[in-house]
């Protein structure tokens, strides 16, 4: 039975982009397709608790205040399962400072850029061409804002401990989608029926400082992108359909490996590859 219908668009979400088609193919269809990753982690409960936050901020739901997201936080940390007490409480330390920094962000965004925020959590469906197929991007933009020219530039919030390269940055399949939604009308509503110029895109690293010449550690490090040329991220978009409707599952070594849980059955690593032969 084939996976996908070539007959329908190729459905997929833009966080996955960059895994299909750049990183590890193999891992992507464990992972996504037959759900075999592990469960989720404290880790991805620290980060969509605090992206619960920043919505509640942008929305108007709760103040922008520390004391009183602090208190929200208190009322659903011990939830997340945490390895040992010391670990639960030196991640709600981190967690504490990413609030910090997104407090900050959040009030330089609208006194030093003059933008507005014009959307939160805003989902959004598309379908892009993609070579001789077509893919339906299925996702959630964490905030918009609109500068004082009227465009729009998409926001992802991030609070891993790690974050790209500059060079990756200007070539981030996610926020290269969401530009190209952008241009879909994925924003309309947000902008009173009309299509908005985009004006770039950015990764905001809650759990990491910026740069002292940036603002130091009381600020979140923002890396932006600027709106995407069409080749590379039609490219990418084009190799990502033809490996799921061609089925190309293969493994492709490097530093995800390191963390990927399923080094066990890949033929690829040694303890996978007695497995598999």
């Amino acid at each position: 039975t084939p996976l996908r219908d070539r007959d329908h668009p190729v459905v997929l979400s833009g966080s996955a982009l960059d895994q299909l088609a750049r990183t590890c193919s193999l891992q992507w269809f464990l992972g996504r397709e037959v759900k075999a990753d592990a469960p989720a982690t404290a880790a991805q409960g620290f980060g969509n608790v605090v992206h619960v936050l920043a919505d509640e901020v942008a929305s108007g739901r709760t103040p922008a205040d520390l004391a009183v997201l602090m208190a929200r936080l208190d009322s659903v940390w011990d939830a997340l399962a945490f390895d040992a007490p010391w670990k639960s409480r030196q991640e709600k330390e981190n967690a504490r400072d990413a609030l910090e920094r997104f407090l900050r962000w959040h009030t330089d965004e609208r006194d030093i850029r003059g933008s507005t925020t014009a959307a939160s959590e805003h989902d959004f469906d598309v379908t892009l061409d993609a070579g001789p197929h077509q893919i339906r991007i299925r996702g959630t933009m964490d905030r918009v804002q609109r500068d004082d020219q009227g465009r729009a530039y998409v926001v992802d919030f991030k609070t891993g401990k790690q974050k790209p390269t500059g060079p990756d940055v200007e070539h981030h399949p996610q926020l290269a989608v969401y530009q190209l939604a952008v241009r879909q009308g994925a924003l309309d509503d947000a902008f009173d029926g009309r299509t908005p110029d985009t004006a770039g895109a950015q990764l905001v690293h809650l759990r990491l400082g910026a740069p002292r010449k940036e603002g130091g550690d009381a600020l979140p490090a923002v890396q932006t992108q600027p709106p995407p040329d069409d080749t590379w991220i039609g490219g990418l978009l084009a190799e990502a359909a033809g490996r799921v409707l061609d089925e190309r599952f293969t493994p492709t070594t490097g530093t995800h490996c390191t963390h990927c849980a399923f080094r066990a059955s890949c033929s690829a690593q040694p303890e996978g590859r007695q497995i598999i032969e």
